[in-house]
C-alpha cells in the first residue's frame, strides 16, 4: 500500500520503525501468565543484555515505574529480540514473550497466519490514538481494517552526505543532489577530486537487499505484486533493472564506489563517519550512530530525501510492538498499556517529551533529528515545543531531508517473505559490484527465481 506524505516541511521525519512479533503457545506461561488473584502477569521483550548496564538498569527502572502506576500488572522483562535466523523456531516453540517486537517486514505474514492478537479495542482507548496518522498503522491492520500491532518507529530512507567532502570536491552542500543521474554525477565528481568514494552500498545480511528495495522504490518499481490474492516477485522489472545497472555504471564505468564491496548497512554509515565515503542511502535517524558511536564530525553531516529515478518515493521501515494471541483479555489489556507507556508516551505526552530530551541532552546524545510525526499536528507541536530547548544536533543540515521529503511516496517494506528476498538480492548485489561482467539482469532474475519460491513457502 503506497501512503503519501501529507506532513508540512516543518515537521519532517524521523522515520518509525516497528516492531513485535507474538508466538503461539500451549501454556499460560508462554504467553505470560494469567497471574494469581487481582494481578496480571505478562512477559515483555527489549530488556538490553547485563552487558549493557546503563540501558538495561533503564529498562527496569522503565519496568519498576509503570508496575507502580499499574499495581495490578506485573512484568517479567525478557531480553528477547528478533533475529531473522531464530524467529521462526522461537515462535514454533513457544518462546516469544506477551509483547514482543518484530520488524516492519513481519506484521503481514503473522496476521494472515493468526499468530498475534487483534489488539483494536484496547489500543483505542490509548491517549490521543484517534489522531495517529493512517500511514503508520496500516502495515499493521488486516483487510477489514482491525489491528494487530502498533508501531513504535517509523523510518524514510534518504541520503545521507558529508557536507565537508562536497565542498572539497566543488560541489554545493545546501543543494544536495535530487535525482540519480544527479548522485551519479557527484559521486565522479567527489571520487575524482578528493580519492575518497563518492558512494558506497552495502550487500551483506539482508541488509543490501534492504537498501536496494528503497532505490527500486525511487524508480518507480516495486520488489512484489500484491493485487491479486497472492503476491508475485516482480525483481525482474525495469525499474528494479534500471537501478542495478545504475550501480554497475558507477562501479566500473565511473570508478567512483571504491572496491570494498562486502560490507553491512552499519559498516557502511561507520565508513561515512569516518569521511571515507561520499554518500550513502540510510536514515535522519543513523545520525546518533555516526556522531556517538562512531565520532562523525556534527558538521560534516548532511541528508536529503531519496533522490527520484522516475517517481518521488522512498521505503518506509520501522520496528512494531505486537501482543501473544495466547494472551487473555486481561494481558492483551496490560500489554497495550505497556507499549503505551515504554514506546509512545514520549511521542504524546509533552512533559515526558521534553524530560526526556533532557536527560539525552545531558548524556551527550543527540536531541532534534526530524521525525515522521506518529500523531496529530497538534500533539506533535506541543511535543516539537518541549524538545526544542534541548535541540544538540544541527538541524539546518537537516532541512533538505525535511524541504524535499514533503513531495515522496512512503512505500512500505515488501509485505511476503521480506528477508528471504532481501537475501536474494545481496548476491545481485555482490556479484554485480565485484564481477565486472556480472549482468545485472542475469543476476535479478536469479535472485527472483529464490524470491519466488520463498514467496511461495510463505504463502503455503
Amino acid at each position: 500500500m503506497n501512503v503519501r506524505s501529507s506532513r508540512t516541511a516543518a515537521l519532517a521525519i524521523a522515520i518509525i520503525s516497528v516492531a513485535g512479533l507474538a508466538a503461539c503457545s500451549d501454556s499460560d506461561d508462554a504467553a505470560g501468565g494469567s497471574g494469581s488473584g487481582d494481578v496480571v502477569q505478562i512477559t515483555v521483550a527489549d530488556l538490553p543484555p547485563s552487558t549493557e548496564e546503563a540501558r538495561r538498569e533503564q529498562f527496569l527502572d522503565k519496568v519498576a515505574a509503570f508496575e507502580a502506576e499499574n499495581p495490578d500488572i506485573d512484568i517479567e522483562p525478557a531480553e528477547g529480540k528478533w533475529e531473522a535466523n531464530t524467529f521462526a523456531a522461537r515462535l514454533a516453540s513457544g518462546e516469544l514473550e506477551t509483547v514482543f517486537r518484530v520488524p516492519l517486514t513481519e506484521p503481514q505474514a503473522l496476521i494472515a497466519r493468526g499468530q498475534v492478537a487483534d489488539i483494536t479495542d484496547e489500543a483505542a482507548d490509548l491517549p490521543h490514538f484517534d489522531t495517529v496518522d493512517e500511514r503508520a498503522l496500516a502495515p499493521v491492520q488486516d483487510e477489514s481494517g482491525r489491528l494487530f500491532g502498533i508501531p513504535t518507529d517509523l523510518y524514510a530512507m534518504g541520503l545521507l552526505y558529508n557536507r565537508e567532502l562536497f565542498t572539497q570536491a566543488g560541489l554545493d552542500p545546501d543543494d544536495p543532489p535530487a535525482t540519480w543521474d544527479d548522485v551519479r554525477a557527484a559521486a565522479r565528481q567527489i571520487a575524482e577530486r578528493t580519492g575518497v568514494p563518492g558512494f558506497a552500498f552495502p550487500t551483506i545480511n539482508n541488509t543490501g537487499g534492504w537498501v536496494f528495495t528503497s532505490m527500486v522504490y525511487s524508480f518507480g518499481g516495486r520488489l512484489q505484486d500484491d493485487d491479486g490474492d497472492e503476491v508475485s516477485s516482480t525483481l525482474t522489472d525495469d525499474p528494479a533493472v534500471e537501478a542495478l545497472e545504475l550501480l554497475k555504471a558507477m562501479r566500473w564505468d565511473d570508478q567512483s564506489m571504491g572496491t570494498q564491496h562486502l560490507s553491512e548497512a552499519l559498516e557502511v554509515v561507520k565508513a561515512f563517519a569516518a569521511g571515507q565515503v561520499g554518500m550513502v542511502i540510510g536514515l535522519p535517524s543513523q545520525y546518533r550512530d555516526y556522531a556517538v558511536q562512531y565520532s562523525g564530525s556534527p558538521e560534516a553531516f548532511g541528508v536529503t530525501a531519496l533522490p527520484t529515478g522516475s517517481e518521488p518515493s522512498t521505503l518506509l521501515s520501522g520496528a512494531v510492538m505486537m501482543v501473544s494471541p495466547k494472551a487473555s483479555d486481561e494481558q492483551r489489556a496490560a500489554a497495550v498499556k505497556w507499549i503505551d507507556f515504554n514506546y509512545l508516551r514520549s511521542k504524546h505526552d509533552a512533559d515526558i517529551a521534553g524530560e526526556g530530551a533532557a536527560a539525552q541532552a545531558a548524556d551527550g546524545l543527540p536531541v532534534g533529528i526530524p521525525k515522521v510525526p506518529f500523531y496529530g499536528d497538534e500533539v506533535v507541536a506541543a511535543v516539537l515545543a518541549a524538545e526544542s530547548g534541548h535541540v544538540n544536533v544541527p538541524l539546518e543540515n537537516f532541512q533538505p531531508f525535511v524541504d524535499r521529503l514533503e513531495g515522496q511516496e512512503f512505500v512500505p517494506e515488501p509485505r511476503v517473505a521480506a528477508q528471504e528476498v532481501y537475501g536474494a538480492l545481496d548476491s545481485a548485489l555482490q556479484a554485480v559490484l565485484t564481477q565486472q561482467d556480472a549482468d545485472p539482469a542475469a543476476e535479478l532474475a536469479a535472485a527472483d527465481d529464490k524470491a519466488r519460491a520463498a514467496i511461495d513457502r510463505a504463502q503455503r
